[in-house]
């Protein structure tokens, strides 16, 4: 598991954070039937807590998220949270990786209902699921006339990137 590289897509995240005004944070773009960045945003770092969560029980249910609509309006307790999951990360440098069960539904599901996978496994879904609602991000900044406040592999997958490197 690189742990840098998950630093580094939520740094990406956090510093766009700071670049925005709570306007362009909650504007509804027409693009993306009327969601704004700030939602995007929540639904990143609630992905996350889930996965930091529910991991001491053993089981990851991203449906049992917290929807807590504060990360979608305020941009400075983004940050504040998005920091927190930046050090969650770093106190993983000497943690060995944990089995979990995966389950889905808005029940409590028990073991027996899920797919085994790991933790390290969960938080590389979780960067992966950040990487693409940030590409959606950057439909919102591009609709607003703000693309200028990320660089171009804001929102592309590493792979991605390589390719364009090999093919340039």
């Amino acid at each position: 598991m690189n742990l840098k590289t998950q630093i580094k897509v939520l740094n990406d995240l956090k510093k766009l954070l700071k670049s925005l005004n709570s306007t362009s944070f909650t504007f509804k773009c027409d693009s993306l039937f009327g969601s704004t960045i700030g939602m995007h945003f929540r639904h990143i770092i609630e992905f996350y807590d889930c996965c930091f969560e529910q991991k001491e029980k053993g089981i990851i249910n991203y449906d049992l998220r917290n929807r807590n609509t504060a990360l979608e309006q305020d941009i400075n307790f983004g940050i504040i949270t998005i920091n927190k999951v930046i050090d969650s990360i770093h106190q993983l440098k000497h943690s060995k990786n944990e089995n979990l069960i995966l389950v889905s539904g808005l029940n409590k599901e028990t073991k027996n209902n899920g797919v085994e996978t790991s933790f390290y496994r969960e938080l590389s879904y979780c960067m992966d699921h950040c990487i693409h609602h940030q590409s959606l991000i950057k439909i919102a900044l591009l609709e607003q006339g703000l693309v200028h406040l990320i660089d171009k592999n804001f929102g592309v997958a590493f792979s991605t990137q390589k390719y364009r490197q090999e093919c340039a």
